[in-house]
């Protein structure tokens, strides 16, 4: 039976692969997408917006050639690793557990919708994935044996973590909150933790280095972000909670939940609870933090990646053991038909975008569609306005969603955003100048009644206006504004 899992778990894997890379040169790139992809088109020791592994895994691929594909490469290459990564893990922490833990674990991961379109378009999350998911196998090695070596991969792992995302803090913690449990404090009198603190701090110190060269901004912009709550509201916490059953599948929330309770009221064979409580404390206060956040509504629906990947084998274990009880078995068909149906279609509709069939996606796809012809429009029309007039104008956009387009698309041409807000674009451009001049790239439905903006103390006439559709139906209506300064 093991080895008929590992050859489904493999088929799996490496469907999901070529389907991520036939789709991936047919659609332009989203918001996130483009943005950390301009991070390896601009090399640093980090980044305002997260740290820098997303970029410089980026640049790895860069002499391919650098489009929709390669771009894509990097995801779909880091999605599948995680896939093979939750199979051998499920193994190794289960190792006398049922036989298609494993198997169960890589459906449960290829059939959360979120995962699969993270698989297709780069997320710092991502990168979070596989470190942590190594993370939990070399922790249950140090578990049961204890070596220097599993001490040193950790720190080298928790580092390369740090370097992906903030969120990793939360790797350490929980392994923190395991060893106490069943070690107390005595594995803090040996070298390997503290040694494996210093290699962490080692690998995460060019993070280190540009917050400090940048008077921190990048960290306090991100706990302002993520911790930070202004106005708590249980409406925004509970919507978020129904959001991650629908985007990491029901099954594997309500499998996840119900594995923890089981766990503690120990109905959990005794040899497997120390690899249950491992995942619980590794996967649970990075999903409790994210939860509490998400009453002020600031979450977005990648963050809790890393807890339920982490997740992927304790569901997995819990499902194999009560596969006897018929209300499970019709959950899991229930779950898999609405999240396979989801991903199905949403693949399907970005090969397709079939919009005169679903117009109601038009907005869905906003994003996606017309970017590369705006950032081409904007390019001549400042080239015509510097020929005509004599200035010397800059690309600019109101909001750094839009800029990450415009910027990819216009590369190498400078892109500044006109916000009050610190962006990442700020450090790339700078903030445009009290006497500058700018091309404003917008993408409104509507645009002012005498055709004239005021904005970030420039005054802004509008020059041209295009519209982008798909399939007959119009989906982005985009405005070049000439600005000058106000005064």
């Amino acid at each position: 039976m093991q080895e008929r899992g590992r050859v489904a778990s493999w088929g799996i894997i490496i469907v999901v692969l070529l389907i991520h890379l036939a789709m991936a040169p047919g659609v332009s790139l989203g918001v996130d997408e483009a943005h950390y992809a301009l991070y390896a088109l601009h090399p640093a020791l980090s980044y305002f917006d997260h740290p820098p592994m997303v970029g410089w895994l980026q640049t790895l691929i860069a002499p391919l050639g650098y489009d929709e594909f390669t771009v894509r490469l990097v995801p779909a290459i880091l999605y599948a690793l995680s896939s093979y990564l939750v199979f051998r893990l499920s193994g190794i922490l289960f190792p006398d557990g049922p036989a298609w833990v494993g198997l169960v674990a890589v459906f449960l991961i290829n059939t959360a919708p979120m995962l699969q379109l993270m698989g297709w378009g780069l997320v710092p999350d991502l990168p979070l994935m596989v470190f942590g998911l190594l993370s939990l196998e070399l922790i249950y090695r140090i578990h049961n044996q204890n070596r220097l070596l599993y001490w040193l991969g950790l720190g080298i792992v928790y580092g390369l973590a740090g370097l992906s995302k903030y969120t990793a803090i939360f790797l350490p913690l929980g392994m923190t909150l395991f060893m106490i449990q069943y070690q107390g404090l005595s594995w803090l009198r040996q070298a390997g933790p503290w040694l494996a603190a210093l290699i962490a701090l080692i690998l995460i110190s060019p993070v280190l280095v540009w917050n400090a060269d940048n008077d921190w901004a990048s960290l306090a912009y991100q706990f302002d972000r993520g911790v930070g709550v202004e106005e708590w509201s249980l409406k925004d916490a509970l919507v978020m909670q129904l959001a991650q059953m629908f985007l990491y599948s029901i099954l594997a929330y309500v499998a996840a939940i119900a594995a923890a309770f089981s766990l503690i009221r120990k109905r959990i064979p005794e040899e497997d609870r120390a690899s249950c409580w491992l995942i619980v404390w590794s996967a649970f206060p990075v999903l409790v933090v994210i939860g509490w956040s998400a009453g002020d509504g600031t979450v977005l629906p990648n963050w809790p990646a890393l807890g339920w990947t982490l997740l992927a084998p304790l569901s997995a274990y819990w499902i194999c053991l009560g596969w006897s009880h018929w209300w499970l078995k019709s959950l899991a068909v229930f779950s898999s038909f609405l999240s396979i149906g989801l991903i199905v279609f949403v693949f399907f509709f970005l090969a397709f975008m079939p919009l005169s069939t679903f117009p109601f996606m038009a907005s869905a796809i906003k994003d996606l569609v017309g970017w590369k012809a705006a950032a081409e429009q904007a390019q001549l029309l400042r080239q015509k306005w510097q020929e005509e007039e004599g200035v010397e104008p800059v690309l600019m956009v109101d909001n750094w969603t839009k800029a990450s387009r415009i910027a990819w698309y216009a590369y190498p041409e400078p892109v500044q955003v006109l916000a009050d807000r610190l962006t990442q674009f700020d450090f790339w451009h700078g903030k445009p100048e009290a006497d500058s001049y700018g091309l404003l790239v917008r993408d409104k439905q509507s645009v002012p009644g005498n055709d004239h903006l005021e904005i970030q103390n420039f005054s802004c006439s509008l020059v041209d206006e295009t519209e982008s559709g798909v399939d007959t139906v119009t989906v982005n209506r985009f405005q070049f504004y000439q600005c000058k300064p106000a005064h």
